[in-house]
Formats: structure tokens, C-alpha cells, sequence
């Protein structure tokens, strides 16, 4: 069984990836659309797939944080930013905080 990400387009499913199918070869297809918030995620550049290989082949935590020592800073990205983002497409409201009791004078 293969799980891959595909794109609709035009009456047609495009795969995201190349598939490891012989040309002509027939298959069985079960479709589940992805939450829209899902459809925010891009497909990794070339450079990010390689470090997240990398980071994948890790096998003690000293590869792993020397990997980690390799990755670019990410200069554009804000982090508060998409949390909110995300909670926003999610419907995810904060708890209201618990209310606090006042110190005895």
C-alpha cells in the first residue's frame, strides 16, 4: 500500500511524488480530502528534504543535535505568528485563565 499526496486538477489526480508503479499498471484509489488547514503545507525544497533525511538518519542525540547545528536560521518565519494561525483555522480557543484569589492583608 502507498500513501501519497495528490493534487485535483482539471478531472485528474496529479501525485505530489513519483510513484513507484509500472506505466499502465491499474490501481485502487480510497480518496480523503484534507482538512483545508492541511492544504497550507508545501512540499519540502530539495535543501529541506535533505536535512530533514538527515535528521531522520540520526541515531544518537549527539547526530541528532549536530545535524540540528547545520539548519538554516529561519530568518522570515514567526513563530507566534503561525501557532495563532493555526489555532485560528483549527476554531482552538485558549481556556479562560483560573480565576486567582486574593492574599489576606
Amino acid at each position: 500500500m502507498i500513501t501519497v499526496l495528490a493534487v485535483y486538477e482539471n478531472g485528474v489526480l496529479r501525485p505530489a511524488e513519483p510513484l513507484p508503479l509500472a506505466e499502465g499498471q491499474n490501481v485502487q484509489l480510497t480518496v480523503h480530502p484534507r482538512p483545508p488547514f492541511l492544504n497550507l503545507l508545501r512540499q519540502p525544497t530539495p535543501e529541506e528534504q535533505a536535512y530533514l533525511d538527515r535528521l531522520k538518519a540520526a541515531k544518537t542525540m549527539q547526530e541528532l543535535i549536530a545535524v540540528m547545528q547545520t539548519a538554516p536560521p529561519a530568518e522570515d518565519f514567526d513563530v507566534l505568528k503561525a501557532i495563532n494561525e493555526t489555532r485560528r483555522q483549527t476554531g482552538f480557543r485558549m481556556p479562560d485563565p483560573e480565576p486567582q484569589e486574593e492574599e489576606p492583608r
